[in-house]
């Protein structure tokens, strides 16, 4: 009344909005939107409110139940309530001002949208139903879109870290013709170091961005092994590696094999785990699908479908919900069986989908339109997930010989080239001068070639040790953003790269001395 009072007055959008902001105020730290993940968040938020519209339930309980998931988008509906609860705003007016207030276009359409319909009397359930496919449409599209990108990306990648080598090698090379200095040395080596950057970087931004394992932190028995391995392991083969660098008399290829190695573990099963959760979100769509067309056609409950159903079709699901049915048999609660299944898989798309599946039976929804709803939403993100699977394995199996080949080349030609000088030095430490009555002019430094008499191979060598760390790191960091995952993944693919570095490290400078002997002994 008051408001409406203000308003008359010629006062009210300004005093609307004053109040607006007062109320909102208080939950203003809330409001941090993940804008790489709004879109799935987006999709998931329409689709588990289009299922709890089947339940023909309350605007006040559809917004309350979707102010409690854990997604980027959930402070906007948090503010929704805030303005019905505290200023007594209807939903429409409610999403008008918080459709106002925010500067993402996706989510203002959106609520301008869910505005305009709860305002003109629309049915909820068709509305967010047509508003879940169009969401589906688009984040497909945006999807799709990012996986051509990524394509593309990654070949370009491939080729800049060829010719990031090459550049190195060519002023390596050079140096065998002309003396170029420290400067130039060093200026090609940041070149390279910074396409390989680049590159990497640019790959992690053309990648889509979503969460396989779950967001609220790992749950499942694999991924918490996992993460003991790490804490122990890493810290354990870092120490073990700076000692084996010492006692070696600086052999860093050593050093890097056991920082490698004590990755691997945690890398290697949570590398595991994320086929595991292909496999089963491939699945939780026949699932769901299955439960809600068996619940509406006996007429009974979930519980009680489960032991209908043939546990054999639902493929790798099926000893996670054998023991669902254990477990409900048992007498616990079943919101506390599902959650437990949850926790189990540690899957983030399981979880969306339990979510819109199970709180729309849970207030009375249909079983049968709530196992379609459910169903559609993960079967969209699991073909799509498959469409960019295609691209970052290749791309993955790629960067291996190629980090190989790269690092193998940049190693063999410096030891090549201290071989060659320190060979050079023994030749003109055997000549004797005064054996010629005259003194031979020395051809190459009076024409300006360089007898890699000013060769600082130190520095060189510390070039090209940085140059292997930052390939090392980018080739491990662009296939695990091509293919998404855990962080521990980016761990497995670092631990591979440094073992294929150390190992270059450690066997080139033996084996290029072996050629070089080869070449340079006389023939009998």
């Amino acid at each position: 009344m008051a408001l409406g009072i203000i308003s008359r007055l010629g006062f009210g959008d300004k005093a609307k909005k004053a109040v607006e902001d007062n109320a909102l105020s208080a939950i203003a730290n809330r409001r941090k939107v993940d804008k790489k993940t709004l879109a799935f968040d987006l999709f998931t938020h329409i689709s588990y409110m289009a299922s709890m519209a089947t339940a023909k339930a309350s605007r006040d309980v559809m917004f309350s139940y979707a102010a409690r998931l854990n997604l980027s988008t959930t402070p906007y509906f948090v503010d929704i309530n805030t303005l019905v609860n505290r200023l007594k705003y209807d939903y429409s007016e409610a999403c008008r001002a918080v459709a106002d207030r925010t500067k993402e276009h996706e989510v203002s359409t959106l609520l301008l949208r869910m505005s305009g319909s709860l305002s003109s009397g629309e049915d909820e359930e068709e509305f967010l139903t047509r508003e879940a496919a169009v969401m589906a449409e688009l984040y497909r599209a945006t999807y799709e879109t990012n996986i051509e990108s990524l394509r593309k990306w990654t070949d370009a990648y491939s080729a800049m870290i060829v010719s990031a080598g090459l550049i190195v090698v060519v002023s390596i090379i050079s140096m065998m013709i002309y003396s170029l200095g420290p400067g130039m040395i060093l200026m090609t080596g940041m070149v390279t170091m910074m396409i390989a950057i680049i590159g990497s970087w640019t790959i992690y931004l053309a990648a889509p961005k979503e969460s396989y394992t779950r967001t609220a932190g790992l749950s499942a028995p694999n991924q918490m092994v996992a993460i003991k391995l790490f804490k122990y392991l890493v810290p354990a083969g870092f120490v073990l590696g700076l000692a084996a660098i010492a006692i070696t008399q600086g052999q860093l290829g050593i050093g890097f094999i056991v920082l490698g190695l004590s990755l691997l573990p945690s890398g290697f099963l949570m590398n595991r785990d994320s086929k595991r959760l292909l496999r089963i979100d491939a699945d939780i769509a026949t699932a769901t699908r299955m439960l809600g067309g068996v619940t509406d056609a006996i007429g009974t409950t979930v519980s009680d479908a489960l032991s209908k159903i043939d546990r054999r079709s639902l493929g790798s699901l099926e000893p996670y919900f054998r023991r669902l049915e254990v477990r409900i048999r048992s007498g616990i609660t079943p919101n506390r069986c599902w959650d437990h299944l949850i926790y189990e898989t540690g899957s983030e798309l399981i979880e969306r989908t339990i979510n819109i599946f199970w709180d729309a039976l849970t207030i009375g929804g249909n079983p049968l339109i709530t196992g379609k709803t459910a169903a559609f939403f993960a079967a969209e993100i699991s073909v799509l997930r498959e469409k960019r699977a295609l691209v970052a394995q290749t791309f993955g199996y790629l960067t291996i010989p190629l980090h190989a080949a790269m690092v193998g080349l940049l190693v063999f030609i410096v030891n090549v080239m201290q071989l060659f000088a320190s060979s050079m030095l023994l030749d003109t430490d055997t000549v004797d001068p005064s054996a010629s009555g005259a003194n031979i002019p020395d051809i190459a430094n009076s024409s300006g070639f360089n007898t890699f008499a000013n060769v600082n191979f130190e520095f060189l060598n510390l070039i090209i040790i940085t140059v292997v760390v930052v390939f090392t790191i980018a080739n491990a960091v662009a296939p695990w953003a091509a293919s998404g995952g855990h962080r521990m993944r980016a761990g497995y693919q670092l631990g591979v790269m440094m073992i294929v570095s150390g190992l270059m490290l450690t066997l080139i400078p033996p084996a290029s001395r072996m050629v070089f002997a080869t070449i340079s002994a006389p023939a009998t």
